[in-house]
């Protein structure tokens, strides 16, 4: 399992870091040949799209979580149960996708300036829709291949296909300028990853087969799930949507651009999530709960370590990389920089207990999604005429720190590890007192050394392993305080 957890860490790591930086090259060429404006009609685009996606009601997750344990003790009927349940209801799920999302063609000029795009607009989003719709087609096998302990190949298969892709939307966006050329290389990619992740099941899932039988377990626990995602759906992607509505398109180009920058280090943080979660998921299925407790205490560490040094490195950096990468007038206030950080500190430390709900089956707190996505919503739509961008910002900080910081967890220590909520406030206290004291000690020293004059991408680097170097050490001797951590990195060490 170990040789296995490193081979997945090193090819989920190559291929991360070639989608980032194309992505970062990407995004330059699109606002330079394309317009700020229709890089933010772009990104709205993406997140009214999460709003179609709602029709998958959780029923990736609740299968995933229904494979671990037949794939475990090889039980073929079980498994012919679930992918025939999968398949059943994905495809419902894309015709419903494409009859709606094309219907909302009728809506669109609540939030756009039809003007700017005439007929045009109805294109791009129509062929947005179809892209989402067909995705559905080969959602199943990337599904069974990662319960099955094959994420190295549903990785290979991602990222040979986005390198591919966005290496031909990059040429075409120089070359022809169209946005519509950019959309239809999508549709293209999503049909390359259906025809390989096609290709190896008809290889090697030969024995799976469609039976009549749907898994009413799953219905459930989707219906549960369905309330999750809306939650998510409501605090990830509303903020483009109300910045749309009260202020402009112009912003939504800004603001997303470093939110590519926030993407990319959650994505980095994914690398390990990624992997870590077929294995969390067999491990929960073997395992008494003290055990997936003990688990849960030592990988929370790691996260908020981790955390706490990207958190210092990008705050120190981000500043001199956009205006290196896309120019000064690109720049946020520090305020609103601080805000998005504290969002992407928060995002990263959830990870793990996430993860670990996920796996243990936890998935009826209907209630608290409801909660998360109301009081982000509410907050948002309040603030952003008030404080513009930051309104927005701080609006999902207020549901992050009263669900995702504070009711989530309690709950799953008391579902998923019998423990009490008072002792995650203690643990999760320590840990914010470390990183505190690591973000206080870091910036003194930081301050202190001239690194502002940042004009050629070479200081920005040499700048990056300054930062990077005394944040680690500093970060290292912090958490060094608390005796789980000098045990973890005993481990670590030995491997």
């Amino acid at each position: 399992m170990k040789n296995s957890f490193k081979n997945n860490l090193k090819i989920n790591l190559i291929i991360t870091l070639i989608t980032s930086i194309l992505s970062f090259v990407s995004n330059k060429y699109f606002s330079k040949y394309m317009g700020i404006e229709t890089l933010g009609l772009m990104r709205l685009f993406t997140q009214i799209v999460a709003y179609l996606n709602l029709a998958d009601m959780g029923i990736g997750m609740a299968s995933a979580y229904a494979l671990y344990k037949p794939l475990s003790e090889k039980n073929s009927e079980k498994i012919n149960i679930v992918i025939s349940t999968i398949d059943y209801f994905y495809k419902r799920i894309s015709i419903f996708i494409l009859i709606v999302g094309l219907l909302l063609n009728i809506f669109l000029h609540n939030f756009i300036e039809i003007t700017d795009y005439g007929v045009l607009l109805y294109i791009y989003w129509s062929l947005y829709v179809f892209n989402t719709s067909i995705s559905y087609f080969y959602a199943k096998y990337s599904i069974l291949f990662t319960a099955n302990q094959e994420y190295e190949r549903v990785r290979i298969i991602q990222g040979s296909g986005r390198v591919i892709f966005q290496i031909l939307q990059i040429i075409f966006m120089i070359k022809i300028k169209s946005f519509l050329l950019f959309i239809v290389i999508m549709i293209l990619e999503n049909l390359y990853l259906y025809i390989f992740y096609r290709k190896h099941f008809v290889k090697k899932y030969s024995n799976i087969k469609r039976v009549k039988n749907i898994d009413k377990k799953i219905i459930k626990d989707s219906k549960n799930l369905f309330w999750h995602k809306l939650a998510g759906v409501m605090v990830f992607n509303t903020d483009y949507i109300v910045l749309s509505k009260f202020t402009s398109l112009s912003i939504i180009g800004v603001y997303s651009s470093y939110l590519i920058v926030y993407q990319m280090i959650m994505t980095l943080i994914g690398i390990i999530s990624n992997v870590l979660t077929p294995i969390i998921g067999k491990f929960v299925a073997e395992n008494s709960k003290d055990l997936i407790y003990k688990k849960w205490e030592e990988l929370y560490l790691i996260y908020f370590y981790i955390s706490t040094f990207m958190i210092i490195c990008t705050y120190n950096l981000i500043v001199p990389f956009v205006k290196l990468w896309l120019g000064n007038e690109y720049i946020l206030p520090n305020l609103t920089i601080v805000l998005i950080l504290i969002n992407l500190f928060i995002q990263m430390t959830r990870g793990v207990t996430e993860t670990f709900k996920t796996m243990c089956g936890f998935f009826d707190d209907t209630y608290a999604p409801f909660l998360e996505g109301g009081l982000n919503l509410v907050f948002s739509l309040i603030l952003v005429q008030k404080m513009g961008l930051n309104g927005v910002i701080i609006g999902t900080i207020i549901s992050n720190v009263v669900v995702i910081l504070s009711l989530k967890p309690i709950l799953v220590f008391k579902r998923c590890f019998n423990k009490k909520g008072l002792d995650y406030l203690k643990i999760s206290s320590l840990y914010f007192v470390l990183t505190g004291i690591s973000v206080f000690l870091c910036q003194l020293i930081v301050k202190r050394i001239k690194l502002d004059n940042i004009e050629t991408w070479l200081n920005w680097i040499l700048k990056a392993f300054l930062v990077g170097g005394i944040s680690i050490v500093i970060v290292t001797i912090i958490f060094l305080l608390d005796k789980n951590f000098k045990q973890i990195l005993r481990k670590i060490t030995r491997i």
